[in-house]
């Protein structure tokens, strides 16, 4: 039943939407591959714009995370701490994982979809057909050359191994990472070096075609965590300004807000002695009103 419904609803249309990409981009399956994972980035952006808000919410309220690991040592009184500053601040803590989430059934289905569209002999053929809309273009594409670049998209080739692991590691570089303690921060810069290292590991065994994928997706995403981040070392300024909430105020314990205060009446005072030394500056307007107030 899974298997049904994870063909009918992500590898047939992936296999369909590669076999006309790669018709309409002069029969290259490997520039069909590319316009791909392009319309991807943009399908997900408004996902990946989310995720940046989402980023940025994170960092402006660290400080006050700080505060609170500094001074709750208790982890569950800790974690209800914690998570009233994500909701006074408007911040959902897996919304900074989303984008990544989305990439492993992609990349599943992908590997599958190599597979089908490059058949290796007249029985994978015959059943790519199976797979494939009943459209006169999509059945008149059928085979698609699985060479690019001089590699066979088919199998694992190591340049790319290499290529996956660089492109990896530069992208998480550029992104800008939220680490609430020196624990957290050490665990990232763990990850920094375990991510790559892993995805490398994976392109050993997935078709060139699977990599390719990713080593273009990887180097959409360095193109815009440095349009969105910046990157300091090579002085390059942030150009799309987000907007981020304003961190939430923390209220000591036991303490209830304040509300504004009223005029004291001691200053009322004052301010009536003022009035009426004016008044009596005024000269006759002072014993005129002081007849009307007798007659009254």
């Amino acid at each position: 039943m899974i298997g049904d419904l994870f063909g009918l609803l992500l590898l047939d249309p992936m296999i369909n939407l590669l076999v006309i990409l790669s018709r309409l981009l002069f029969g290259s399956f490997g520039l069909g591959l590319i316009a791909f994972t392009i319309l991807i980035r943009l399908i997900t952006f408004p996902l990946t714009v989310r995720q940046l808000h989402q980023t940025r919410a994170m960092q402006s309220i660290q400080p006050r995370v700080q505060e609170i690991n500094k001074k709750y040592s208790d982890p569950k009184r800790r974690q209800e701490e914690m998570m009233k500053a994500y909701r006074e601040s408007g911040v959902n803590p897996l919304g900074c994982l989303g984008p990544m989430l989305l990439q492993f059934p992609i990349l599943i289905a992908l590997f599958w979809a190599v597979r089908r569209v490059l058949p290796e002999s007249p029985e994978a053929l015959s059943a790519l057909h199976d797979h494939l809309y009943s459209w006169t273009y999509i059945q008149q594409a059928i085979p698609i050359s699985e060479t690019f670049l001089g590699m066979d998209l088919r199998e694992p080739n190591i340049l790319m191994v290499v290529l996956v692991a660089l492109t990896t590691w530069a992208q998480t570089k550029t992104t800008v990472s939220v680490a609430t303690d020196e624990r957290a921060r050490a665990q990232q810069q763990m990850m920094a070096y375990m991510m790559p290292l892993m995805f490398a590991f994976f392109a050993l065994s997935f078709p060139s075609g699977v990599s390719l994928y990713w080593v273009v997706n990887s180097l959409v995403g360095i193109g815009f965590n440095i349009v969105t981040y910046g990157f300091a070392p090579l002085k390059i300024a942030p150009m799309i300004k987000v907007r981020t909430p304003a961190p939430a105020t923390a209220a000591a314990p036991g303490k209830q807000p304040q509300p504004a205060a009223a005029p004291d009446a001691r200053a009322a005072g004052t301010s009536s002695n003022i009035d009426r030394e004016l008044r009596t500056a005024n000269g006759p307007g002072r014993s005129k009103r002081q007849n009307r107030r007798r007659r009254s």
